[in-house]
């Protein structure tokens, strides 16, 4: 688990590390935005719920979804592995299998994870456009 002061620095390598897989060289308006809604999610419905929207495949193509699923994959994706980031797929079952054989470690990742989100959003407006 992360020290509490080092949640900026990760997070900040998060962002790079979304950065450099990205098109772009800063974060555009539709990516801080998708950013600010992954904040909000996990704080409503939670780490399990976000990792399940990014890896649905059902009719909610269009443009909110295809400019939400890369930063949300990369940036949950880092959170379970920042060396290898999982595919979608990889990435719900993780965190499905956290939830039902870990429950301690779930919460604790999501605890993380909404910690983390506040650095994200901070670091997502220090390189938007």
């Amino acid at each position: 688990m992360l020290k509490p002061e080092q949640m900026s620095l990760t997070a900040h390598q998060h962002i790079q590390k979304y950065l450099e897989s990205s098109p772009n060289t800063v974060i555009s308006k539709e990516e801080l935005n998708a950013i600010l809604r992954l904040s909000q999610h996990l704080r409503v419905f939670g780490l399990l719920s976000a990792a399940a929207y990014v890896n649905q495949t059902n009719a909610q193509e269009g443009k909110v979804r295809s400019r939400i699923l890369p930063v949300w994959k990369s940036l949950l994706g880092q959170l379970i592995d920042s060396q290898n980031l999982p595919s979608e797929k990889e990435l719900r079952e993780a965190i499905v299998q956290m939830a039902n054989d870990e429950p301690a470690k779930y919460m604790a990742t999501w605890r993380q994870a909404m910690i983390l989100s506040n650095h994200w959003n901070f670091w997502a407006r220090a390189y938007s456009a």
